[in-house]
């Protein structure tokens, strides 16, 4: 698995947890992630998740998509409580034109996180971030 579907794979799972617990924060930590973002057998992508999984919670509030409302990290152990932001909210709140079906694309991150089925993770994290950049009001 190459750096960017790990990285859609993760931001996909953070996703569908927080948008299925809004507006309540959600307590996460790496082992909240770890056994859906990471093949049983990438020992390599396996190495350095705690880190990994940091950066990407960092990188999503920065970039405004959520808000972190607690650190809880300790000694090298990352753990947060996040909640969307109004810009992640509405992200994901928005139906793209371009897929089948009139679900959102949160809803869609929610059963991803629940099964981790979807081939098409990263196309929704892709229309998300692109709306939101642009400004739309539907993705298409």
């Amino acid at each position: 698995m190459n750096s960017m579907d790990k990285f859609n794979d993760l931001v996909g799972l953070i996703f569908g947890r927080l948008y299925e617990a809004f507006p309540v924060p959600l307590e996460v930590d790496p082992n909240t992630f770890h056994e859906q973002a990471i093949a049983t057998n990438d020992e390599e992508g396996a190495f350095g998740f705690s880190e990994y999984f940091s950066s990407t919670v960092k990188w999503l509030e920065s970039a405004g998509y959520i808000w972190i409302e607690q650190d809880k990290s300790t000694m090298g152990s990352p753990a947060f409580d996040l909640v969307l932001s109004e810009q992640g909210l509405e992200a994901l709140r928005r139906v793209p034109t371009s897929l089948e079906g009139n679900a959102s694309i949160g809803e869609r991150l929610v059963e991803f996180s629940k099964s981790k089925a979807s081939d098409a993770i990263g196309t929704l994290i892709s229309l998300a971030v692109t709306t939101t950049v642009q400004g739309g009001v539907s993705a298409s």
